[in-house]
């Protein structure tokens, strides 16, 4: 069996560890802070911080599940994680107007982690 393509996956369920924790941790600071001033190109956006924090913590702890998943060998937490990151990067681009340096790093990593999981080989050739 020629495993070199299993990298991809492991690196892909790495970085969706990390990802997870950060999305997560970003949706705990947004709790705690109840009001986000951010500064766009257009000017100022004022939000509330709640739903945004939510929806963090929401697809922080299924990208952490699913990279969890793909370093178990899990063929269906691959799919999972493809899902996943197809709706963080999704979400990445309303944050496009806000922060566009950041927005663009999060969705080339998420990016990263659907190829690493579309191209490696199926755990069970």
């Amino acid at each position: 069996m020629d495993d070199r393509w299993q990298g991809w996956a492991a690196t892909g369920g790495f970085l969706m560890l990390f990802m997870g924790v950060f999305k997560m941790f970003a949706g705990l600071i947004g709790l705690v802070n109840d009001q986000w001033i951010m500064r766009g190109f257009n000017g100022y956006y004022f939000t509330s911080a709640t739903a945004v924090a939510w929806w963090y913590i929401i697809i922080g702890l299924l990208v952490f599940a699913a990279g969890l998943a793909v370093l178990g060998g899990k063929a269906w937490g691959r799919w999972v994680g493809v899902i996943v990151a197809g709706l963080a990067i999704i979400s990445e681009f309303f944050f496009i107007p806000i922060y566009p340096i950041w927005a663009i790093l999060l969705i080339v990593l998420y990016t990263y982690i659907l190829i690493g999981l579309i191209i490696a080989k199926p755990l069970d050739e």
